[in-house]
């Protein structure tokens, strides 16, 4: 299933690129770099894909930022719930300082980040990987719930 959304991904973005000459598409490429390389950066997203069940797409104005050494992380959650407060508790709408943050840059300049929160009520590792068109997935993993990715397009001004 997740092939199936990673390929209909890259068809999407191919022929988001394709409408870009290249001179645009270098500058989207820089403000895009340049933002990661600032540590400051929003992600708009627009579909998500829990554990168990089909992906789905958001309608309402969902986010993740990063400012600096802090994480603003605004996201819908679908999927089961081990250990969490009565009424579900915050679940992925919570603002809290960056632990760890870690970045590689792979094949085709897709730069990859692991950033490691914590909150009163959990531990999470959100994994980035940036295009230079600004499409970002994102996977989330909590220790008290079950694991959900998102897909979306950061901000570039």
């Amino acid at each position: 299933m997740k092939k199936l959304i990673l390929i209909m991904m890259a068809g999407l973005m191919a022929v988001a690129c394709a409408t870009l000459t290249p001179a645009e598409k270098a500058e989207l490429a820089k403000k895009v770099n340049a933002a990661l390389d600032d540590r400051h950066y929003t992600v708009n997203i627009r579909t998500m894909s829990p554990m168990r069940g089909p992906t789905r797409t958001v309608t309402s104005p969902w986010t993740v930022e990063v400012k600096g050494d802090t994480l603003v992380s605004y996201l819908p959650y679908i999927g089961r719930a081990y250990n969490v407060p009565y009424g579900g508790g915050k679940g992925l709408n919570f603002s809290a300082p960056i632990a760890d943050y870690q970045e590689t840059v792979g094949a085709k300049n897709i730069r990859h980040i692991r950033l490691t929160v914590n909150n009163d009520e959990d531990s999470y590792l959100y994994t980035f990987a940036v295009y230079d068109n600004g499409n970002t997935s994102i996977d989330v993993q909590a220790k008290e719930r079950d694991a959900i990715s998102f897909s979306g397009d950061m901000v570039v001004e």
